[in-house]
């Protein structure tokens, strides 16, 4: 196939210096007194996530450290829905893969599963959390806030979702999916969210807000009494600092790794355009004719949620998927149409040649092709020689080298984008 010459080009971030995540939770908690009701002697429970938040170690272990100084018991809950394929241990192996362990945070992690009923929304859907939560003095939720991959709402992943899935664990993440498919996500989230707020000893939460390189930009600590009106307007503010792909239109892109590191749909859908979503809105932005998914993160243990968002993927990345794993989570989440397999084919070349032969007539010099890292790293981009010179003349975006074949290898594989950047400007970001 004769494909188009690809290019460099970086978006350009502001590269204003990422805070202390120590400095920045002691000042948000001395600024909020969100520990002022914490007495001698009392236990605090707070929320771990799984996603890949780089800042998560030190923020937690600060946090932890602060609830000791007022003599009182940290405990880290895995609160991550289903993930870790929803059992105690595997959620715990979720943690220590992330270098979230007892050593590294100063919490005592809780290592149990036992989940009970607070209430009930709508005709008797039941309200559902982890015993603990209820036997503890005090909860603080923590989480990044930014947009989900599901749907599109006022309210969308961050403090409120935290305390319905991740406190619900792996059931209460089954109901809030299944009951968002009668009332939405953001219906189901709110609804359910209310209930744990009236009824468990929730403080408030410590709400994380990224940059454009995915690096803490700044924390706020939200009493428990603001979170419903605070969150949505720091999910206006997230998305101003949101990587995104600079094209509103493409034929092809071409990823390198999904995973759930990269985002809880493997590929984040904001990004891609797709949610996949048949009960809430699709995005109407940007518009991809075809997606091909070259591998599986290591870090994502085999949970190939979302592979379904793409349109090829190599058999590399069809042999990483633990299929089990990936079908607990996508049917927790409501979502099996993220877990369908796409046409696999044997190697990056042949995985290409089956995308361009699907994206109707096309010429080297005009077909709009991409090629990136993952869905959350998109400062650097190879593109084809139109968008190539296409972002000569764009704002925010600047070109490196020249353009270049695609460097495909006898075996018929691409090297890793990360690859291709140029060395002198991956040893100044190490």
């Amino acid at each position: 196939m004769d494909y188009p010459r690809f290019g460099l080009i970086r978006q350009i971030f502001p590269d204003d210096p990422a805070p202390s995540p120590r400095q920045a939770v002691l000042a948000e908690l001395e600024r909020s007194g969100l520990l002022d009701p914490v007495r001698a002697g009392q236990t605090v429970l707070i929320t771990a996530g799984s996603r890949g938040i780089s800042s998560m170690p030190e923020i937690l272990a600060t946090l932890a450290g602060a609830i000791i100084a007022h003599k009182a018991l940290p405990i880290l809950l895995p609160a991550m829905g289903s993930h870790g394929g929803g059992t105690a241990q595997g959620q715990m192996h979720v943690l220590t893969s992330m270098g979230l362990t007892e050593e590294t945070t100063g919490a005592r992690i809780h290592d149990s599963l036992d989940m009970v009923r607070i209430g009930e929304v709508g005709e008797g859907v039941p309200v559902l959390v982890e015993r603990a939560v209820t036997e503890v003095d005090h909860v603080i939720l923590v989480n990044r806030v930014k947009e989900h991959s599901e749907y599109i709402g006022p309210i969308e992943s961050g403090l409120l979702k935290m305390a319905v899935v991740g406190l619900g664990r792996a059931a209460g993440a089954r109901i809030m999916h299944q009951l968002a498919v009668n009332i939405t996500y953001a219906e189901a989230i709110a609804s359910i969210a209310r209930v744990i707020l009236a009824r468990l000893p929730i403080l408030g939460g410590v709400a994380i807000l990224e940059d454009h390189r995915n690096r803490l930009r700044r924390l706020e600590s939200v009493p428990a009494g603001d979170i419903f009106r605070r969150e949505p307007e720091l999910l206006e503010e997230s998305k101003t600092c949101k990587p995104k792909l600079p094209f509103g239109r493409l034929d092809v892109l071409l990823v390198d790794k999904i995973g759930k590191d990269v985002s809880g749909s493997g590929m984040d859908t904001k990004v891609i355009g797709r949610i996949m979503n048949i009960y809430e809105q699709e995005c109407t932005s940007p518009c991809i004719t075809r997606i091909v998914v070259r591998d599986l993160s290591s870090e994502s243990d085999g949970n190939a949620t979302g592979i379904g968002l793409a349109d090829f993927i190599t058999r590399r990345a069809l042999d990483k998927v633990d299929s089990t794993v990936t079908a607990m989570n996508c049917i927790t989440a409501v979502a099996p149409e993220k877990g369908r397999l796409p046409i696999a084919l044997p190697n990056d070349r042949e995985a290409l040649d089956a995308a361009f032969a699907n994206i109707g007539l096309w010429t080297p010099g005009k077909v709009r092709a991409a090629w990136i890292s993952n869905t959350r790293d998109l400062e650097w981009l190879a593109v084809s020689s139109a968008l190539y010179e296409e972002s000569r003349h764009l704002q925010g975006l600047e070109i490196h080298g020249v353009l270049f074949p695609l460097p495909f290898r006898p075996t018929g594989e691409l090297p890793y984008l990360a690859e291709l950047i140029p060395s002198d400007y991956r040893d100044s970001k190490q």
